[in-house]
Formats: structure tokens, sequence, C-alpha cells
């Protein structure tokens, strides 16, 4: 990370401390008992891969606190931050798996999708939430799904 200014990290400090202060507020607030929830359901993230999961957990709950967050930080070595390579790689990952375990492999698809999809936009649309709805897996008319499902999971993993 790049050096700074003592003004500037004050800056920095005193908005993280302003923050800080309002989300205490918002739990007094929540703690009232007008709000459906006691408390504020928003987490603060301090990276991209955090806000990913943080948008992500909406939808895939079983996601949180797995090592989802390390492995994008890991892919973003790899490559660079916001390099398209490692939403389609995370994508990948959580369609197969890595993580956790999901209901089915519709889902676990999905999860994929949504997760890759949270990156590419930078964890701050409702996109991967509310723009993607789902997918369905059909049988072709040809006869031949099983053999394309196993391509992919030869290219896939």
């Amino acid at each position: 990370m790049a050096e700074m200014s003592k003004e500037m990290q004050e800056y920095f400090e005193k908005i993280k401390a302003d923050v800080l202060n309002a989300y205490e507020f918002a739990r007094l607030a929540r703690k009232k008992g007008f709000d459906p929830t006691d408390d504020v359901e928003i987490k603060l993230a301090n990276s991209m891969a955090e806000r990913v999961e943080g948008l992500i957990a909406a939808a895939h709950p079983q996601l949180v606190g797995t090592w989802l967050i390390d492995a994008i930080n890991e892919l973003e070595k790899k490559y660079e931050p916001l390099d398209w390579r490692v939403a389609l790689e995370i994508a990948k990952d959580v369609a197969l798996e890595k993580f956790c375990k999901f209901e089915t492999r519709e889902e676990a698809i999905e999860a994929g999708i949504r997760v890759g999809f949270a990156y590419h936009t930078l964890g701050i649309v409702a996109a991967p939430l509310e723009g993607f709805v789902g997918i369905e897996i059909k049988k072709r008319k040809d006869g031949i799904l099983k053999q394309h499902l196993e391509r992919l999971k030869t290219l896939l993993g």
C-alpha cells in the first residue's frame, strides 16, 4: 500500500471513527424493536473480497466464514485486483463446491455465477442477487446432455 501523509491517515481514521459511530447509533435504534431484526445486517467490508462475501451472503449464507475471501485475495495476487480472470476462477471454484456444499448442482452453479458477477461488479450493485434469477438445467433433444456435463466438468476442474 502507498505511503500516506499524516494528514491523510488522520482523515481516514476520522472517516472510520464516524462510520463506527453511525453503526453504533444504528444498533441502538434497532434495539428499540421497530425493525424486523435487532441488528444491523450490513457488515462493514475492508476489501473487495469482503464486499463480495457480504453481498452474496444474502442468497448463499453458507459461503460466509469459508475461505472465499482468502481465495479472492490469492487470485488478485496471481493476476491483479479487478482482473476479469479473478471473477471467472472464483465463480468456477464456488460452482465446483470448493468452499462449501450446496443442496443441488444447480444451486452450486448459481452461487458461482453470483459470486463471479459480484466480483465483476465490484460488490456494489444488487445485480448478482436481483438481476440474475437462476438457472435451469434441461435435457437436450439430441440426448447428449450427459456428455456435455462431463466435458464441462473436465474443463472446469
